[in-house]
């Protein structure tokens, strides 16, 4: 059933510039619902066959199920069921089991000062926690042949949902390319996914490490021993730049500098998005 999003609370908004606000997104899902009352006024409540456990404007209760070090003390994997404390901070679900639908997975990085990585780092299995979302509309253009994903770091986290997304999808006939910049072999978050994934027709990936000691390449993996530069990005999409769409995900200055490398390489800014 689709119902009408839940006004938050005036103390929901914490004045901190967020994008999106939650003010933002409660008008932005009030429109939607709207939208499908109208398109739909035929049905009695604007009931719609979703089942849905979470909500972008009012916190549901999940509890964590499991968790998994990668390179330990640096990232952590948890996954969380059961609709049923509360952190504010954003993070990307990921589709990484066979979990029921009202489940999800997030990637966290592990800071040594962060308040809320050492939180979550604390929680123990069966512990609940309140989360809300999703946030976002980004809609991929699938006329485009090549869709190229260059992510760093945790920004790995949309674009493998995505990637995936793709994949499995039978009506897709899209080439699908990943450069993932990480600092080392013990960075390269989902690696065991993302080779399970490359075993796919259209879908390949390639791993640029800042950091080129101890490289442990899997049986056909492409693994480069040093940052991702120009002459790389030039040699993908050379010949390419009128049938491709670029979706970047990592930190902004890493974002705006890819951005800029792909504009001069001839991609239109509009066939680039930034997460």
């Amino acid at each position: 059933m689709m119902e009408p999003p839940v006004p938050p609370d005036a103390s929901d908004c914490c004045n901190s510039g967020c994008t999106p606000c939650i003010l933002d997104v409660y008008e932005a899902q009030l429109k939607k619902y709207e939208q499908y009352c109208k398109n739909n006024n035929n049905l009695q409540g604007c009931e719609l066959e979703i089942v849905n456990s979470i909500s972008p404007t009012s916190y549901t209760s999940f509890k964590l199920i499991e968790h998994e070090q990668y390179a330990p003390g640096q990232y952590l994997l948890l996954r969380a069921k059961d609709s049923i404390g509360e952190f504010t901070r954003a993070y990307t679900p990921i589709p990484v089991t066979s979990e029921s639908d009202l489940g999800f997975t997030i990637i966290v990085r592990c800071y040594n000062d962060g308040r809320m990585s050492k939180l979550l780092q604390k929680l123990q299995i069966g512990q609940k926690t309140s989360w809300r979302g999703p946030y976002g509309d980004f809609i991929l253009n699938y006329k485009y042949k090549h869709l190229f994903f260059i992510a760093q770091g945790t920004g790995i986290a949309p674009l493998f949902a995505i990637i995936n997304e793709i994949v499995h999808n039978e009506d897709r006939e899209n080439f699908i390319k990943l450069f993932f910049c990480c600092r080392d072999c013990g960075d390269i978050l989902l690696r065991d996914h993302l080779y399970k994934l490359s075993s796919y027709w259209n879908f390949s990936y390639e791993v640029f490490l800042s950091s080129a000691a101890n490289i442990n390449q899997k049986y056909n993996e492409v693994i480069h021993g040093t940052k991702l530069t120009t002459p790389y990005l030039r040699n993908y999409v050379n010949g390419k730049t009128g049938e491709l769409q670029a979706i970047i995900c990592g930190s902004d200055n890493f974002s705006e500098y890819i951005k800029s490398q792909l504009e001069n390489l001839g991609i239109e800014s509009n066939n680039i998005h930034l997460f």
